[in-house]
């Protein structure tokens, strides 16, 4: 079994190989391209049933180096247990950094329902993420009204369509996780 100081320096090396992959994702013409389409709803309603099929298939290409190149954003793969079915899911998402967490928006496209991995990390907060090459795992948290507020915006600099999902969801806000790494498992 690990001491926590070593699960603690283990823990720090899996976050500083991610902030590595994290400084390696830039923008280009495509990145330009979806923050100009993704404010639509047309692109929202084809993105949501494509990007699900999409995203998986690139997403693994090279330690998603390949997905940090062509979007641009950062992307991480999502990994939760139904929250209905007790089965893995899993789900690439868009995120942003609060320190060493990850944050997490549940716009669901625009619709005016909750995405299913939402549910799952309300019934099961024990995740996992991979970030380019690493998988952290994590301890998932509904975030209070003033962190929603205070972190949105960095949700809309790194994709402006947020803004106008929250247009189309009418009076149903987002649920927002703050996802905190914890050590790795000993062995």
């Amino acid at each position: 079994m690990a001491e926590p100081a070593d699960a603690s320096a283990a823990l720090r090396l899996q976050l500083d190989r991610v902030a590595a992959h994290e400084a390696r994702v830039s923008t280009g013409p495509l990145t330009r391209l979806m923050r100009r389409l993704g404010q639509t709803a047309g692109f929202a309603k084809v993105y949501s049933k494509v990007g699900p099929v999409i995203d998986p298939k690139i997403r693994d290409l090279r330690d998603g180096r390949v997905m940090a190149a062509v979007y641009g954003f950062p992307i991480l793969a999502l990994h939760t247990t139904g929250a209905k079915s007790g089965q893995p899911r899993l789900s690439p998402l868009v995120y942003v950094r609060d320190g060493d967490d990850v944050m997490l928006i549940g716009t669901n496209f625009g619709q005016p329902k909750h995405p299913g991995w939402t549910a799952n990390l309300l019934a099961h907060p024990e995740a996992a993420v991979e970030i380019g090459p690493e998988r952290l795992t994590v301890q998932a948290e509904l975030v209070d009204p003033e962190t929603w507020a205070r972190t949105f915006p960095a949700f809309v600099a790194v994709y402006p369509g947020y803004a106008n999902y929250m247009e189309r969801r009418a009076a149903l806000v987002p649920r927002m996780f703050r996802l905190v790494p914890t050590p790795p498992p000993a062995g």
